[in-house]
């Protein structure tokens, strides 16, 4: 591993389509249930007010893992936010406005009174696993004791949902299959999760509950084309293979994957043929939860890091919905149902048009 300090995660907050924190979220997700789909997105269950939505989803996820870590005074200078957005504020109030998305950052660190570093990362879908990584590099480097970090995102705007529809990645069904031959594309949702991050002697040292630790992880770029990746997704295992040897992991080591399955034709095609050539013999059970929550575009990773952790807590896999016809019979996509096994160290793969790639491994720290 890099650096000296290891980074752990003691705080979890969570919107989503499924409900509007943590606990709720998760049990919806086990129990098979998702969002409600509509043509205009899915939606995350938080009150209309004049604050733009995706702060607003930031906040509510921030102050809920702040409340979970337990954390009671940090030193101001060494507090560090990522919290991240991958698209500019749109909104309509009577005249179209428009601000950037570093305002969700220096949002979340202005109501917790972070004076360290404060940055906004984008990279498409990939922002909420790219934040994260950035945050436990902080750690890891020294420069800051807390990392608020993750990502939030509500891109329902007509002018987003236009853009995905001239693409024609949108489902035309509503229906978000993942990894399933009748796939047609994804419905867009909206959400935020939010972690905290900090080393884990002083999480050990002042009590705290671990949901996990942050092993290892890479940040790659396809840089092959604006929406689509290489031919036999070999970026894509490329990026994962990194991140498990930063972790000091071999692929036999991975307990559970949890891939990026957009429900694109191509794209789940993709990561499909990237995991056969990286795990040929006894692959680890692999899912994708888009299926229950929609598409939750910069959000997306963060929120699906949020699943792993407490696929980690909780010895359990969550469920690749709506498969009925899977792309492969090489890989288990755990489909339907959330099913019990031993969890100790699991991947979250995210991956974003332009060639964003992302892997991170979590575990479970010795």
């Amino acid at each position: 591993m890099r650096f000296g300090r290891r980074p752990v995660v003691t705080g979890i907050g969570l919107v989503c389509p499924l409900g509007a924190d943590r606990e709720r979220s998760w049990r919806v997700l086990r129990d098979g249930g998702r969002a409600s789909f509509s043509l205009g997105g899915a939606r995350a269950p938080v009150d209309a007010n004049d604050q733009a939505r995706t702060i607003q989803l930031a906040l509510r996820a921030a102050h809920e893992a702040w409340a979970d870590s337990g954390l009671q005074s940090v030193d101001p200078d060494r507090m560090s936010c990522v919290v991240s957005s991958s698209k500019p504020i749109l909104s309509l109030t009577g005249s179209l406005s428009l601000d950037g998305p570093e305002r969700v950052a220096a949002a979340v660190a202005t109501q917790f009174g972070a004076q360290g570093v404060v940055m906004n990362v984008a990279s498409a879908c990939a922002t909420g696993a790219h934040s994260l990584l950035t945050a436990a590099d902080w750690v890891r480097e020294g420069r800051a004791d807390v990392v608020l970090a993750g990502a939030a995102e509500s891109a329902l705007h007509p002018l987003y949902l236009a853009a995905f529809q001239q693409m024609g990645v949108l489902s035309k069904q509503g229906i978000v299959r993942p990894f399933d031959k009748a796939r047609d594309g994804f419905v867009v949702g909206e959400g935020a999760a939010v972690f905290v991050v900090e080393p884990l002697d002083q999480a050990r040292d002042r009590g705290a509950d671990i949901y996990g630790e942050i092993s290892g992880g890479n940040f790659s770029s396809d840089a092959h084309h604006a929406t689509r990746f290489n031919s036999q997704g070999r970026t894509m295992a490329a990026c994962l293979r990194k991140a498990l040897d930063q972790a000091g992991l071999s692929t036999d080591d991975v307990d559970y994957v949890n891939a990026h399955g957009t429900a694109t034709a191509l794209n789940d095609s993709l990561e499909t043929q990237a995991l056969i050539s990286l795990f040929p013999v006894n692959p680890p059970p692999v899912s994708s939860t888009k299926g229950a929550t929609g598409h939750l575009l910069g959000a997306t990773g963060a929120v699906e890091i949020v699943f792993c952790f407490l696929a980690l807590r909780d010895k359990t896999l969550p469920p690749t919905l709506n498969l009925e016809n899977p792309e492969t019979d090489r890989l288990d996509f755990v489909p339907h149902r959330a099913r019990s096994a031993e969890v100790d160290r699991v991947v979250s793969l995210s991956f974003g048009f332009g060639g964003a790639l992302a892997a991170v491994v979590l575990g479970i720290p010795a």
